[in-house]
């Protein structure tokens, strides 16, 4: 029997065959935006997805991507030349699909975990007042408007406090329909953080794209040792990188696939699967439900194409994947990073670490 896709918010979502589709999702739609990255041709295209791919190192065991990869780097990998890789980024920047990067520590680091909810809103305009009440408390990491949603990324370190966030979500004006709390999978992380390490993650907080040398004068320690530093952050998955970006901006329509999958299939085969039948994926460290059982897992995939048509189309295909029991894609419009908690909890962190010295 045939799913159906249905859109109201910022998703699509269509159960496997046979299956409904899971409570809580918001469907949507979302056209690619007239305002690319200018003139395309086909083979430019692939190329900007496999630089999209390189940075953010899906085969590499740091988390997130690395604003210090060269050029060089990625244009060795691509089989390009340097100068090509350069234009690509240099027109990114210009059209402002790329607009930095956020440093974010391990959230184990701090004593907790990072979490996240859809929150739907049936008015736009209570959409953008609710944006700016969600800045105001305390735990908010970022949010990432959608069409009638927005997603929600925060702190939390107990099972009262993550209640209490409901709570505050709840009492925004016109909000709608609030999604199950999500977790943000992070791989181990067991260092032991010292004063000058935390030193240089405030700094990449407040410059994320800083030289080795601007870090060096700041952290008031040689190049050398910073770099070392630096290196070994991200090694031990201390520290990772988040692009901030303009979906919007991308030449094709850019949106997150994430794939429900039972215990008959093992994550990473479905993931190949996708792959194989859409070749322009990306693994993404996507939001999970939490199943205490253990009976299924996720899969999360940056996908593109040229239309969002394109995209209904590929859901359909994942749905009829062996052991896959659903799947949603989330149309994101922008990243808004919240900077002053984490920071102030960074700073927190390192003031109990002297006084414990």
């Amino acid at each position: 029997m045939s799913s159906a896709v249905s859109r109201t918010r910022g998703s699509t979502t269509r159960s496997a065959p046979g299956r409904s589709a899971p409570r809580g999702t918001k469907p949507a739609r979302r056209r690619a935006s007239g305002d690319t990255l200018g003139p395309r041709s086909r083979e430019s295209e692939s190329l900007d997805f496999a630089i999209l791919r390189e940075f953010f190192a899906e085969d590499s065991t740091r988390t997130g991507s690395d604003p210090r990869k060269s050029p060089e780097k990625v244009a060795k990998a691509l089989g390009v030349s340097p100068a090509t890789v350069r234009r690509r980024l240099t027109a990114w920047r210009a059209r402002g699909f790329l607009l930095g990067f956020d440093a974010i520590p391990h959230p184990g680091l701090l004593g907790g975990r990072f979490a996240a909810r859809v929150i739907g809103f049936q008015d736009p305009l209570a959409q953008e007042r609710a944006i700016e009440s969600l800045r105001l408390i305390d735990g908010m990491i970022q949010i990432e408007p959608g069409r009638a949603a927005l997603l929600v990324v925060y702190f939390v370190d107990s099972v009262s406090q993550s209640e209490r966030r409901l709570k505050q979500f709840r009492s925004l004006e016109g909000v709608g329909e609030i999604g199950a709390e999500m977790w943000l999978p992070f791989p181990p992380c067991t260092r032991r953080m010292s004063r000058s390490d935390w030193r240089l993650v405030l700094a990449l907080r407040r410059n994320p794209e800083a030289s080795v040398g601007e870090l060096a004068k700041e952290v008031r320690q040689s190049p050398r040792t910073t770099s070392r530093r630096y290196d070994s952050l991200l090694d031990e998955s201390a520290l990772m990188f988040d692009p901030i970006i303009e979906f919007s901006r991308f030449h094709q329509t850019l949106a997150v696939l994430t794939a429900s999958v039972d215990r008959s299939r093992a994550a990473e085969d479905v993931e190949r699967e996708i792959r194989s039948i859409h070749p322009q994926s990306i693994h993404a460290a996507g939001a999970t439900i939490p199943d205490p059982k253990g009976e299924s897992t996720t899969v999360a995939l940056w996908v593109s194409a040229p239309t969002s048509a394109e995209l209904d189309e590929l859901i359909g295909r994942v749905a009829h994947i062996r052991g896959v029991t659903g799947v949603q894609l989330w149309y994101g419009h922008s990243t808004l990073p919240i900077r002053p908690w984490l920071d102030e909890r960074i700073e927190a962190t390192l003031r109990a670490e002297m006084a414990a010295q």
